[in-house]
């Protein structure tokens, strides 16, 4: 479930090239993460991406308007913790 989350970090990561964030974002379209609100954090920054930056704002106030306003958002955008290998953009489901 680690690299699940550093999937999802790394989406949120504006320093990573869009480019490769849309590849990673791409091949993960059919994929069924483990952890349901993995799933629905994805869903959210699926929808959001096209529109810009992700950031905590937007993506707590999808997040809410979805019915989930209780996720811990800044565990998707925060940096992964120390250890965690860089995401291999594509490789990862």
């Amino acid at each position: 479930m680690e690299t699940e989350i550093q999937i999802l970090h790394t989406l949120c990561n504006e320093a990573a090239p869009r480019e490769e964030r849309l590849k990673l974002l791409e091949s993960c379209a059919h994929h069924a993460f483990l952890e349901p609100e993995h799933q629905i954090v994805f869903e959210s920054i699926r929808a959001l991406f096209p529109l810009g930056a992700i950031t905590p704002a937007r993506l707590i106030v999808h997040l809410t308007n979805r019915g989930f306003p209780d996720i811990d958002v800044e565990r998707y955008l925060l940096a992964p913790p120390a250890g965690c290998a860089p995401c291999d953009f594509g490789n990862k489901h």
